[in-house]
């Protein structure tokens, strides 16, 4: 970013608004800012995009997602620490990684089937 200019064309924001707002539309721009977890810039952006739908779940259903993964990689950490100490690994372990990634499956499914519906 030498003197101020992003590196790529397409990362500019050449372009600025200015919007009067109401009292009671000011209130719910922020509303819906906060619920959403972006600041107004990428909301009132993610807005344009998507022709004025904005999914507030989506933060939730990645916290979801991030919360599976961490699970899952401390499963496997705990897995390859038993290994390394007693030379062997339990098949219970691996029954229970393989159940965390069926379930990390499922909820990608699941996730995918709410985005479809509201894309259409």
């Amino acid at each position: 970013m030498a003197g101020g200019k992003r590196r790529y064309k397409s990362d500019r924001k050449d372009y600025k608004i200015s919007v009067k707002l109401s009292e009671k539309d000011m209130d719910i721009l922020n509303a819906a800012v906060s619920k959403s977890g972006k600041n107004v810039s990428e909301y009132v952006r993610e807005l344009i995009r998507s022709g004025g739908n904005v999914d507030f779940r989506y933060p939730e259903d990645r916290a979801r997602v991030i919360r599976i993964f961490s699970g899952i990689a401390n499963n496997i950490n705990q897995v390859v620490r038993l290994g390394n100490t007693q030379g062997k690994i339990y098949f219970s372990d691996i029954d229970k990684l393989q159940r965390s990634l069926e379930e990390v499956k499922g909820l990608f499914v699941e996730v995918l089937k709410i985005w479809r519906l509201q894309r259409s």
